[in-house]
């Protein structure tokens, strides 16, 4: 399959090295040279993983998007989803019907690539697919290195519109084999954990990150980050329940329980491999994508979601009150809540209606001003 992968992540390097390894054709596009370093004149990744690995060269590496999708079938996106609005302008002169799209994660980044491609007058895609999480947890260890120490057991997708989810999905499975069928984009998007385990351990743990590096995963997951974890999951699971989702839910309790991890996202042994070598000890700060991704996106999307549902949401709301007091700004409501994408005036079901048929629902129109 001929792959385009847009963004120079972590997650970027890996699925363009793990897919390259695995016969696919892959383009990488990243939005800067610098971003792409040495792979502009040699397009070569070494990958680090458990099973496939090693090295994995690509058909081509480049700051060019139209050169990095013409004739792609697939555009996997793994870039940040405060990006996806520019994105969406970006590829809306190269997008044509023959393209599917798959943003990993999306947190409803499906729904606002079609409208702003849609809103900048271009061909939109045959359809567009998100997950609820990446499909790797990976850091770059060099310039054209990257470690993937853990793949996602299972990777919940969600497409839009979800009419046409069957020819979707089976190419995601072909590129993906943990892929496993939602209802729709927001099903897939309220599996998503990072919003769930991210802001409790930034904020419980922000006078450790404000000393200098912390690994978040090592260390942040004390008693009362675990409990607060706790309190926003299972708000997130009510209103998965409220808007009448079906099991599995992907509970975290399969992500912190070791006994049941082989059920979870990341699989069984994911919690050692991610803390194992300090790998993940950083410098954060409240421009990580933890807060400006997970907190005014992902937590925005939640309490929308859960209020449109008549789920009770103190933990998040409270979450959002206090990081909003810490960035000064208000963040409720805003970012990917409903009513922040147009989707406010919107009943539950109009809503179902218009992810399961997109562009040919009878309130496109009206949701795209």
């Amino acid at each position: 399959m001929i792959v385009a992968v847009l963004g120079g992540s972590h997650g970027g390097f890996a699925t363009a090295a793990d897919l390259a390894l695995a016969g696919h054709r892959v383009r990488l596009w990243t939005r800067t040279a610098a971003t792409l370093g040495p792979l502009h004149d040699d397009p070569t990744i070494q990958l680090v993983a458990e099973g496939r690995q090693g090295s994995a060269r690509l058909e081509r590496a480049t700051t060019d998007i139209g050169e990095a999708v013409a004739g792609a079938e697939v555009l996997i996106v793994l870039l940040p989803a405060t990006t996806h609005e520019d994105l969406a302008r970006r590829l809306a002169p190269h997008v044509t019907a023959h393209h599917t799209v798959l943003l990993t994660p999306g947190t409803l980044g499906s729904w606002v690539l079609a409208r702003e491609i849609a809103r900048a007058g271009g061909a939109l895609p045959q359809a567009l697919g998100e997950t609820g999480r990446g499909p790797y947890v990976a850091r770059k260890t060099g310039p054209a290195v990257v470690a993937a120490p853990v793949r996602a057991a299972t990777l919940p997708v969600g497409v839009f519109p979800a009419s046409q989810r069957e020819a979707a999905l089976a190419r995601f499975a072909e590129l993906f084999p943990a892929v496993r069928p939602c209802a729709d984009v927001l099903d897939a998007a309220l599996t998503n954990a990072g919003p769930v385990i991210h802001p409790p351990l930034v904020l419980l743990n922000a006078g450790a990150i404000d000393a200098g590096r912390f690994d978040v995963h090592a260390a942040g997951p004390t008693p009362s980050a675990r409990r607060l974890i706790d309190v926003v999951d299972a708000e997130r699971l009510a209103t998965r329940r409220g808007w009448g989702y079906p099991a599995p839910h992907d509970e975290l309790a399969a992500h912190e329980d070791e006994a049941r991890a082989a059920e979870g996202l990341r699989g069984a042994g994911a919690r050692q491999k991610l803390g194992a070598r300090g790998a993940w000890s950083e410098t954060l700060t409240f421009e990580h994508r933890w807060v400006t991704e997970d907190v005014a996106l992902g937590l925005a999307l939640f309490e929308s979601a859960a209020r449109a549902a008549g789920a009770a949401t103190p933990g998040i709301s409270g979450l959002l009150l206090l990081f909003g007091a810490l960035l000064g700004r208000e963040l409720s409501g805003r970012g990917r809540a409903l009513e922040a994408l147009g989707l406010g005036d919107l009943s539950r079901r109009e809503i179902r209606a218009l992810l399961e048929e997109g562009w040919r629902s009878a309130v496109w129109a009206r949701a795209l001003k």
